[in-house]
């Protein structure tokens, strides 16, 4: 067992590094609209407003110091998918522009930084207005070890109206530039910022309810937790797909609302928690959901964060469909903690063959065993993203689910 222990600790050293810099994610194989990821902010800022003013996830820092603290902005609240007025039309510029950073993006993380410089340049000359890219390109300047080149395209992020503090605030991709002595004051101005765009950054759940008669106990319900720096607009015909298999579903966007896109917390899933539990008791809900059949599907991200919410809550989360978990406290998943005192779970866990997940499977598998709950792998071709067959598996997961 020893050596088995030393290769999980050196795997889950590498395993944490997931999800984390200004990188991004695969999304789900159902393609999401154009422009999603941006427009998803955007849109849901016009449907409906803030269900709280800001505040923090961490307590006030000491009097005289700078609070650098990610803010803490509640979600709006549940809606029906038919209540919900689609994301607005982004410009032709905008479009385009994200379709050539999401390429630059793939080149920065494969290291091909002089393409990836190129590919940026692009990206902004096509949308000028845009920090996204710029900030990207700062990024990308840094890890190839030009720092002036970086830090003029940092500053310019910043003139343009950069406002992705969650991103900023950890981001180990700036290297050099966080070290400069201006780097605190320029991290307050973004947090500025960000507090004065909270109202149009927090994200918006909608709900699919599957057709047909409703269950005298009321439907068993699926929350979607995307992935990092992903929406749960993404996630709208996962949610349609759930629901065709009777699961009242929710596209769930992240408690951390950043960039494009959205996060979850880094430090625990506390605050997941409390916003699935916002929406669970949601009176749109009331009658109509079966509070005792909670699931929980994530991808990444969410996913890392469905498991350790149903190790944690099995009486409040029926089971997780997990995909490729991983994240900033994925070493909590080495030792899971399955409560046998209470109704066994189910856990479905899922993966890429070249990722390097077994070690974690194994774990889980023994400790479902352990505690009776019920437990199903698999592997599928590729790496981080979801399973190519995935409409199949869907069906098969709803059965293991549902039986």
């Amino acid at each position: 067992m020893t050596g088995f222990n030393r290769f999980v600790a050196i795997f889950l050293l590498g395993f944490q590094s997931l999800n984390c810099g200004c990188t991004t994610q695969q999304a789900p194989l159902a393609t999401p609209k154009s422009g999603a990821s941006d427009s998803s902010t955007s849109a849901t800022a016009q449907n409906s407003p803030s269900s709280a003013a800001p505040n923090t996830d961490a307590s006030a820092v000491d009097a005289g110091k700078v609070d650098l603290s990610v803010p803490r902005l509640p979600p709006k609240p549940l809606i029906w998918v038919d209540d919900w007025k689609g994301d607005s039309e982004l410009p032709q510029e905008r479009v385009n522009a994200e379709a050539i950073a999401q390429m630059a993006d793939g080149m920065k993380s494969r290291q091909e930084h002089s393409n990836a410089a190129r590919t940026y340049r692009t990206a902004i000359s096509t949308d000028p207005s845009w920090p996204y890219p710029v900030y990207q390109a700062a990024c990308n300047f840094e890890l190839w070890g030009q720092h002036d080149k970086a830090l003029a395209e940092f500053n310019k992020a910043l003139e343009l109206g950069f406002n992705d503090f969650p991103t900023l605030a950890g981001d180990d991709e700036l290297g050099q530039i966080r070290e400069r002595p201006e780097f605190t004051a320029q991290l307050q101005k973004v947090r500025e910022r960000y507090l004065k765009e909270a109202s149009k950054l927090v994200g918006q759940p909608i709900a699919t309810r599957p057709k047909g008669a409703q269950p005298p106990a009321g439907w068993p319900v699926m929350l979607l937790l995307h992935g990092y720096g992903d929406t749960n607009l993404s996630y709208l015909d996962q949610a349609t797909q759930w629901a065709e298999h009777g699961f009242l579903t929710v596209a769930v966007p992240g408690s951390v609302p950043a960039g494009e896109g959205f996060q979850w917390a880094h430090e625990s899933a506390d605050t997941t928690h409390a916003d699935l539990q916002a929406i669970l008791n949601s009176p749109l809900l009331k009658g109509v959901a079966d509070l005792e059949q909670v699931y929980l599907l994530g991808f990444s991200q969410g996913a890392l964060h469905g498991m350790v919410l149903t190790a944690e809550n099995p009486k409040q989360y029926a089971g997780v469909v997990a995909l490729s978990p991983g994240g900033s406290f994925s070493g909590k998943l080495s030792k899971p903690n399955l409560n046998r005192s209470q109704r066994p779970g189910k856990i479905y866990f899922t993966y890429g063959d070249q990722e390097p997940h077994a070690p974690l499977v194994a774990i889980w598998q023994q400790a479902c065993q352990d505690a009776q709950w019920k437990f199903q792998s698999q592997s599928h071709p590729g790496g981080h993203h979801f399973p190519q067959d995935w409409d199949e598996v869907l069906h098969k997961v709803a059965q293991f689910l549902k039986n």
